[in-house]
This record gives C-alpha cells, structure tokens and sequence, in this order.
C-alpha cells in the first residue's frame, strides 16, 4: 500500500512535486498507510491538476515546461498511434484496396492519413534525436539515471518485440481456438503493447529532466512537437471523412476482429474516438509548450 501511495504521489503535476514532493514523501513514510489515504492522494492529484495553471508557477522555468510538453506530446503519440495501427488492421485488405479505388473520398482520406501520419512520425523522430543525443552526452551526476531510462526503455521494447514474435506464431492457431481464447489472445497483447509504450514514455521524460539539455534543442523539440499535434487533427479529420464515406458501403458492416464480434465501421470509429482524445491531450501539452516557447523569445 506504501508503494501504490508513492505511486499516487506521482500522478500529482510536475510543478506540485517539485514544490510539496518533499514533505508529502515525508508524511507518508512517517504515518501508515490506508487505502483511504491513496483515495485521498488521488482525489488531490485530480485538483492539483484542474489547478496546475494557477499554483506553483514558480517552481517549474521554461525549460522544464518545455520538457513536459515534449514528453507529453509523446505519451499521447504513442496512444495515437495505437490507435491508428486499429485503423490500420482494420483497412487493410483487397476489399478495402477495391472500395478505394471506385470512391475517391476513401482513397482521399486514406492517402491523407498516410502523409500526415509520415509527417508526424518524421517530426517526433528529428525532434527526438537532438535530445537523445543530449542526453547520452550528459556527464554526472545525471549520467546514472539516463543510463537507468535507457535500460528500462530498451527493456520494453524488447519485451513487445517478444509479445509481438508471439503473437505472430501464434496467428495461425489462434482461430481454432475460438472466439473468447482468440479475444484473450489479443487483448493480452495490446496491454502489453500499451505497458511497454508507457514504461517507453515514463523512462523517456525521467531521462530528458536528468540531462542538462542546452534550451535551443527543448526548443526544436517542442516546436516539432507542435507539428506533430497539427498532424494528429489533420489525420483526425482524414479518418472521419473516410468513416463517412464507407458508411454507405455494404463493407462498413461486415465483421471485423478476433471472431468479427464487432462491425468495420465500429472498430472505425472507436479508433476514431481514442484519436481524438489523445489529440485533445496533446493540443494540452502544445499549447503550454507555445506559452514556453514565447516567454524563452520574449
């Protein structure tokens, strides 16, 4: 219960951990722990965020908003892009190759979630290596913890690829399985999936605030950062003109998914849905990270 309390802790904004962290810590480790107290933290985070515009603006500098609006930006592209690996799955096929090629809304909309998903793929990798680079190139005492995120980061992705090697050996047998155990299959896969891009994100923003990063590089990053959200709501927009379009096709509703439980246009638009809100969050983290761009130019 102490470790899911410290857990609590962090939900809390940057700014309030760097301003109370210290004391709340100190708290904790001086008194037992309940659950209602983990209740109580996570109520508290939940406040401290809806007013993390307002309190302990001092404690965090430019260069560390920037910092929270590189990261954060991340976090909701990786959720934006799993998302879009369903849009993915889900449209790929000679079916799909077909119906594009006698209606040019879906060819449309699919070659404009193409470009702008290149695009925004494109801008997180240049902005991400400059501070990679950075940050390998850090000396101590920060050396230590950015070697620490670089092994829990490596260790996620080698744990998906493994997931991933299993799935794929696994394809050919899951359908005789039946529907519950091919459901299990894949749901156990995309929450691994989802596990390992978080630990990718958590080690991701731990390693970019231990490496002193010069401020014109969170700059280039954060900009980059901006252009990947316009490229989200672009592929947004893209994605709900090609749900409506195939609407009116007899192939919006034929099955789709371990046993087709659920219809091409519903798997559409829950993608389209989670999308949405991982752009909505990281229209959040652009528009801080602009507020810190102007006060760095100002």
């Amino acid at each position: 219960m102490r470790r899911t309390a410290r857990l609590a802790l962090a939900a809390y904004p940057f700014a309030h951990r760097r301003r109370y962290g210290e004391e709340m810590q100190g708290l904790l480790d001086g008194s037992s722990v309940s659950l209602g107290v983990v209740l109580d933290l996570l109520r508290g985070a939940a406040i401290a965020h809806l007013r993390a515009s307002s309190e302990c603006p001092e404690n965090v500098d430019a260069a560390d908003r920037l910092r929270l609006s590189a990261t954060g930006i991340l976090a909701c592209w990786v959720a934006f892009a799993a998302a879009g690996f369903v849009f993915y799955r889900t449209t790929d096929g000679a079916a799909f190759t077909a119906a594009g090629d006698a209606h040019s809304a879906l060819s449309g909309a699919y070659l404009a979630i193409q470009v702008f998903a290149a695009l925004a793929s494109a801008a997180v990798l240049v902005g991400a290596v400059p501070l990679i680079l950075a940050a390998l190139a850090q000396r101590r005492p920060g050396r230590a913890a950015i070697r620490r995120s670089l092994a829990w980061a490596i260790g996620a992705i080698a744990v998906f690829a493994l997931a991933s090697a299993g799935l794929v050996l696994l394809a050919h047998d899951v359908g005789s399985w039946g529907t519950a155990a091919a459901l299990a299959v894949v749901a156990g896969w995309g929450l691994v999936g989802l596990a390992c891009a978080a630990v990718c994100v958590i080690a991701a923003r731990r390693g970019l605030f231990a490496a002193a990063v010069p401020l014109g590089v969170l700059r280039f990053a954060a900009s980059l950062g901006i252009l990947a959200t316009g490229a989200m709501w672009a592929i947004v927009f893209a994605t709900g003109v090609y749900l409506v379009a195939l609407s009116g096709l007899a192939l919006s509703a034929t099955g789709n998914g371990p046993g087709g439980l659920i219809s091409v246009e519903l798997s559409i638009a829950a993608a389209l849905i989670a999308m949405l809100g991982a752009a909505a969050l990281a229209s959040v983290s652009s528009l801080r990270g602009w507020r810190a761009l102007r006060a760095v130019s100002a």
